[in-house]
């Protein structure tokens, strides 16, 4: 009896957690040297986690990004400083090649998963001006095309409950580039592991990945 309990109950508990909503808030600001990427997931109405980073400098020497992380998983905290270089990007776009290769039907299933996951709000302003009107009219041309490309691509695939907030404002006689992007979209757990369980089913083989670090640390 005290085992039919105990099933039971682990039954009741997994079939929460299968329902159980994740919220994930996305937020990027940028004005002139000041940038901020910050990151934060939610379980119900609880922050589990949280990834800030906010400074992001270009070293014009060596064309890497320096970074300051924080991160911060339930009450515990980590901070560190690093650097993005060009052969961390070109080493991680080769892993992202060798996973697309080695999953079959991968498209889909990541389609599949997207079909699934709500967008709550998303909004996007900028602001442009390279001193002179003619360019910057140009510019902000092109930033426009460019939005609402993006905006179409992730309508085409995710579900927004509400339509996309996007501005684009012109300065002609300064220069200046600034940018805010928010957004905060959901999906449940069970649809989450179910997209997990599909590449796992479909990978064909394992290939030999090479241990690599998104961001070289300073001791």
């Amino acid at each position: 009896m005290t085992w039919m309990i105990i099933i039971a109950i682990l039954l009741i508990l997994f079939c929460i957690i299968i329902v159980t909503k994740v919220k994930v808030q996305t937020m990027y600001r940028h004005r002139k040297d000041d940038d901020l990427l910050e990151v934060k997931v939610y379980v119900w109405w609880i922050r589990v986690y949280t990834f800030s980073a906010p400074v992001i400098k270009l070293d014009d020497d060596s064309f890497s990004l320096e970074v300051e992380e924080e991160q911060q998983i339930g009450p515990t905290e980590s901070k560190k400083k690093g650097r993005i270089t060009p052969q961390i990007v070109v080493e991680k776009l080769r892993l992202l090649r060798d996973f697309l290769d080695h999953v079959v039907g991968l498209h889909k299933i990541i389609k599949r998963f997207l079909k699934k996951v709500k967008v709550h709000n998303f909004e996007w302003h900028s602001g442009i001006g390279v001193a002179d009107a003619a360019y910057t009219a140009q510019l902000t041309g092109v930033v426009w095309s460019l939005k609402g490309a993006i905006v179409g691509v992730l309508s085409k695939y995710m579900r927004f409950q509400q339509m996309p907030k996007l501005s684009v404002d012109p300065h002609f006689q300064m220069m200046i580039t600034h940018t805010n992007l928010s957004c905060m979209i959901s999906f449940r757990i069970g649809q989450a592991m179910i997209a997990g369980l599909m590449l796992l089913k479909h990978w064909r083989r394992r290939p030999k990945f090479k241990q690599s670090h998104s961001v070289e640390e300073n001791m």
